[in-house]
């Protein structure tokens, strides 16, 4: 394999034949080129899919009470379906293998003001994890914390254009609020990453503060937050199965959509899943259909190099040369001139897709790029392509009688 004489002689036949070799080899570099990139982009589409529909939380599952639409087992029609804090512990003690954690929150709309404004604001109580379950950011201070629970503290996490609307120009970290008839410390200021103006004119306050304040244990929803791992189906199920059980406990019709709401993107990332799986099929199909033409022309270069080389190969044989001794040559040519073509194809692409950033996010398009294990895996594609492309020439050559070669014009 590493006698110098052979590599010599075999790069002397692959560029005595200069063009007709740039050319076969140029079909490989191209194929490699198209799937690693149309891999790569596929993979940012992939990114950008989940950035923007399918954020960290998505796979949360969120129960509201509605109104309900039907009469059931003596029940009439338009009841308002309220959950409370039993239902909450009913979720958490009946899938607790499931479960994460489960958190849930009361609802408010009331007048916020200070000295120098006023206006009516949404307030949600809510518990410190809830943080995970949303999609904003505390860009000062902190977010409501397990001592602020324990203490059912008079403290807020507000919006950013909350900020703006009663301490313009202000740091409001330490100020306070009115909040209905009580006085809240603003302990945090958020931003949303999705939720625009609205989000940002929202107010948290601990959910212990709440219910005390409130008198209640009425929750406006339940989230649960699924382990980690569980598959979509699992997910799926687990939703399923918390709906039927909480309307059976209020006495809710199974197909009564309007009395119970839950909210599960499981069944749509599946179908997103689905999507990509046909995407990624469609890539191997255009790069494998790339490839397997690469491999045709090569082995057409072998054929003729083989049969121009009949005599040599003649020659060769009646000198003590082994079948194997020239299945092994024909083989490391195909091999090599695969190797630095596809190399040129697969080097190519991943420098495209890796410096292509989110450039095109426009597109929805974020961050593309090609695995480790992708790259390894084509280069094991390409060194099994240049075997199969000088197989049938190899063995052709190894068949080749000493007497016929020497008879050979």
């Amino acid at each position: 394999m590493f006698d110098s004489d052979r590599w010599r002689e075999i790069w002397s036949s692959i560029t005595s034949n200069k063009l007709r070799t740039a050319l076969s080899g140029l079909t490989i570099a191209l194929a490699l080129f198209v799937f690693i990139t149309l891999y790569g982009l596929g993979n940012g589409l992939q990114n950008g899919f989940q950035q923007e529909f399918f954020q960290a939380n998505s796979l949360n599952i969120s129960v509201s009470g509605g109104t309900t639409d039907m009469p059931y087992q003596g029940y009439k029609q338009g009841r308002t379906i309220e959950l409370d804090v039993k239902d909450v512990h009913f979720v958490k003690e009946s899938f607790t293998r499931d479960i994460k954690y489960i958190v849930s929150t009361i609802a408010k709309t009331d007048t916020v003001k200070n000295e120098s404004n006023s206006g009516s604001y949404s307030i949600t109580g809510v518990y410190p994890e809830y943080e995970h379950v949303i999609n904003e950011k505390v860009t000062l201070g902190r977010f409501i914390n397990e001592k602020d629970m324990d203490n059912q503290a008079k403290s807020i996490v507000i919006g950013r254009l909350v900020a703006q609307d009663f301490y313009p120009n202000q740091v409001a970290i330490g100020k306070y609020l009115q909040v209905g008839k009580s006085m809240y410390q603003v302990i945090g200021i958020f931003e949303s990453k999705d939720g625009g103006d609205n989000a940002e004119r929202a107010i948290y306050a601990p959910f212990s503060t709440f219910k005390t304040i409130y008198a209640t244990d009425k929750v406006s929803s339940i989230i649960v937050v699924p382990k980690d791992g569980l598959s979509l189906d699992n997910i799926e199920n687990l939703s399923n199965s918390i709906e039927q059980n909480l309307r059976k406990r209020h006495n809710v019709a199974p197909t009564d959509y309007g009395g119970l709401w839950v909210r599960n993107a499981a069944e749509s990332m599946k179908d997103t899943n689905q999507f990509f799986v046909i995407l990624t099929v469609i890539v191997f199909v255009i790069g494998g259909g790339s490839l397997i033409a690469g491999i045709v022309s090569i082995g057409n270069i072998m054929v003729f190099s083989v049969k121009e080389r009949t005599k040599e190969i003649g020659i060769r044989k009646a000198l003590g040369a082994t079948p194997f001794h020239v299945l092994g040559l024909i083989l490391q040519e195909a091999i090599l001139i695969t190797l630095i073509f596809g190399a040129l194809g697969i080097g190519l692409a991943a420098l495209l897709v890796e410096n292509l950033g989110d450039s095109l996010s426009e597109y929805f398009i974020y961050n593309p790029g090609v695995e480790t294990n992708s790259l390894i895996t084509a280069c094991v594609i390409l060194f099994m392509s240049g075997t199969i492309s000088g197989l049938i020439p190899a063995l052709n050559a190894a068949r080749i009688k000493p007497i016929d070669a020497l008879r050979d014009e």
